[in-house]
């Protein structure tokens, strides 16, 4: 009797280890034993898939390498097999010979190469998003291992948006440091967008992102409800009661974060339902820098009431609104991944960000 194929329709990751195999298959004969574990040699592990064309194909599941998935990943998000392979620390012969490796186990073609760089083709799509899950279980793995065997050499990495980097985590860390002594901390400075990007693809243990719009598959927790508040240099506006028109508004400079910034979604979302057009719109990678900007008198802005308490309250800036805008109110989340436990040291800073703050139940996104 012929044996029955067996098609998996769901892309969901599947271990053949656990796979009751004997109500398919005949058992197999007794196989001599290996050298290096003194098991049998069983046949590798392969799962049947249609392919493009409709066909039936075996994926390959053993050269299907965490390496390769990340390398995948890496060129959805650079754009570049080279500037992918530099992140998987691997030279671009190697790494176009592990994509041609991982495209023939898949059985289907998952990168379009042209004169622009290198995108990923519908199936390429779908391996990446299992890949983000797959690289992240085993990556918690990894963390679990550690935290097992070499607690004192434990790490957390976060990503933060400029106000949180500035202004929320170092009180808190100053705690995890006495509560968590032997674990190192590395903090990425990113706007709010990309914060979102690096926890769902799990580059990062904890993100701390300000309101952005998100459909990635991560789990946010609101930690405190910030305001975004106009500010000018001294003398520049002629307000009233703090308040000034949006026509003497409009005939100055407005100066803005980066691309992805909360802080400059939600400018630019509450300024356009008031019908306000700027003179001129200047673009700031940093908030520290427009902050000095405005000082100098190049234009006014709306900033984290947070991150200028000091300066207004030292006379250096004047806070403002403006007549018909509504007050721009300005969530701050922490985000965590969607796909994987959270370390222990991730665990034990959320709980300490959370207690600084009042804080509202978790909401999921995505």
């Amino acid at each position: 009797m012929s044996r029955p194929r067996i098609v998996h329709r769901s892309s969901r990751a599947v271990d053949r280890r656990a796979v009751d195999r004997s109500q398919f298959e005949p058992p197999s004969p007794q196989l001599p034993e290996t050298e290096l574990g003194g098991r049998p040699a069983g046949p590798p592990t392969r799962l049947t898939a249609v392919n493009s064309s409709g066909l039936l194909h075996q994926v390959q599941m053993e050269n299907v390498h965490p390496l390769r998935l990340r390398l995948l990943l890496e060129i959805d998000r650079t754009g570049s097999i080279s500037r992918a392979a530099e992140r998987c620390a691997i030279g671009q012969p190697s790494a176009s010979m592990h994509l041609r490796t991982l495209e023939t186990a898949i059985g289907q073609r998952l990168v379009i190469r042209n004169g622009r760089g290198s995108t990923l083709t519908a199936a390429g799509k779908v391996v990446a998003s299992h890949a983000a899950r797959i690289l992240a279980t085993l990556d918690s793995m990894h963390w679990a291992l550690d935290a097992l065997n070499a607690p004192s050499h434990a790490e957390l990495t976060l990503a933060a948006g400029w106000t949180p980097s500035l202004v929320l985590i170092p009180p808190v860390l100053r705690d995890f440091s006495e509560r968590f002594p032997g674990v190192s901390v590395k903090v990425r400075t990113l706007p709010s967008e990309q914060v979102v990007r690096e926890v769902a693809r799990a580059a990062v243990d904890i993100g701390i992102a300000g309101e952005v719009a998100c459909n990635e598959p991560v789990v946010r927790q609101q930690i405190l409800v910030d305001e975004l508040v106009g500010v000018a240099p001294v003398g520049l506006l002629s307000s009233n009661g703090g308040s000034v028109s949006r026509g003497e508004f409009a005939r100055y400079s407005l100066l803005i974060g980066p691309e992805g910034s909360s802080t400059r979604m939600v400018t630019e979302r509450h300024l356009a339902r008031a019908e306000y057009r700027p003179a001129r719109i200047w673009g700031f990678d940093s908030f520290e820098a427009i902050k000095r900007a405005v000082a100098d008198g190049l234009g006014v802005s709306f900033m984290s009431s947070l991150l200028v308490g000091d300066e207004i309250e030292r006379g250096e800036l004047v806070r403002f609104r403006v007549s018909g805008v509504d007050r721009m109110a300005h969530p701050i989340h922490a985000v965590h991944p969607s796909l994987a436990e959270p370390t222990p040291q991730a665990a034990g800073f959320t709980a300490l960000l959370m207690d600084a703050h009042r804080a509202t139940p978790a909401e999921q996104v995505g």
